[in-house]
């Protein structure tokens, strides 16, 4: 039976508003988000969605014929994260095919199961992922969306179908996001074109805006999440210079203002602020999620 187009957009809706953190194989245990986020090599927990990472079972994962697909799904899809249940007594198997980069990352110490993550980059170096199973199976995969340390880890005899630069970099997720912060910074200069009373240069206004996006996005993810006070020093730092930057020649280089463009920049400024703060709090709701006992190292399993 052929899906209608609303049941076909209902499904892809609800496919990426589903959040990870609603899985059950997560939901239903406390988890150690910061070994989860070193081996991830991300900075929030918020980065890791459905899209980036893959949920299965040791069962699932040795099965010589499901197996094999899903570390090609996983590869050829730039995943960033393999979640894996498995059973107490079977984890010494599972550690024998994935060896020291599997982690366990849970807390919990009555379930008879338990969830274990391994950054997908690193299967394919693996006892398991050196199967002739495996091999085969990655044999032709496509390099558009792999990641390059997932590249450069595949076996030098495995073909592979390396895409140009050009198609890697539109088919990065972070491509879209800068895009974007791009097209915002570039509007947001124009108006000013039809303010009178801005004597600057409209292009070097551009400019700053332009130069001035990525390392304030940096600056903000550092002032937030930095481990060391100095790096959230230098976070804050760099947030306020790149943020104000802006503004600081829009107001040296103008004057006798009209009040509204007071008032567009306060809202300008409160937007910007509003929507870091809601970003903060849902980082900071996750890790409470993730993290409902206390932090400890993830133990490991009984051999």
């Amino acid at each position: 039976m052929v899906k209608s187009k609303r049941s076909l957009l209902s499904g892809f809706k609800a496919y990426f508003s589903r959040r990870l953190e609603n899985e059950p194989a997560l939901a239903a245990r406390p988890l150690n988000e910061q070994l989860i986020r070193s081996i991830a090599e991300i900075q929030r927990i918020a980065d890791l969605t459905l899209r980036n990472t893959r949920i299965t079972t040791a069962d699932q994962l040795l099965d010589p014929v499901f197996g094999p697909s899903l570390i090609r799904e996983a590869l050829e899809n730039g995943c960033l994260l393999l979640f894996i249940e498995v059973a107490l007594g079977d984890y010494a198997t599972l550690r024998d095919q994935l060896g020291e980069d599997l982690h366990r990352v849970d807390e919990s110490v009555e379930s008879p199961f338990a969830l274990c993550a391994i950054r997908v980059d690193h299967l394919a170096q693996t006892v398991l992922g050196r199967t002739a199973e495996v091999r085969a199976e990655l044999e032709g995969m496509s390099t558009v969306r792999m990641h390059s340390s997932a590249i450069r880890s595949m076996p030098s005899d495995i073909g592979l179908q390396r895409a140009c630069g050009l198609s890697r970099m539109l088919s990065n997720p972070k491509f879209t996001v800068y895009l974007v912060v791009f097209i915002y910074s570039s509007l947001r200069a124009l108006p000013v074109a039809f303010i009178k009373e801005f004597h600057g240069n409209l292009f070097i206004l551009w400019s700053i805006d332009i130069i001035t996006a990525v390392p304030y996005t940096w600056g903000v993810l550092t002032m937030l999440f930095a481990k060391r006070w100095q790096m959230r020093a230098l976070g804050t730092l760099t947030t306020v210079v790149t943020f104000a930057s802006p503004y600081v020649y829009f107001w040296l280089h103008g004057r006798d203002y009209p009040p509204f463009v007071a008032v567009i920049i306060a809202a300008l400024t409160l937007l910007s602020v509003g929507m870091e703060f809601i970003k903060f709090r849902q980082e900071r709701s996750m890790r409470a999620r993730y993290s409902s006992v206390e932090q400890q190292p993830a133990q490991e399993f009984a051999a």
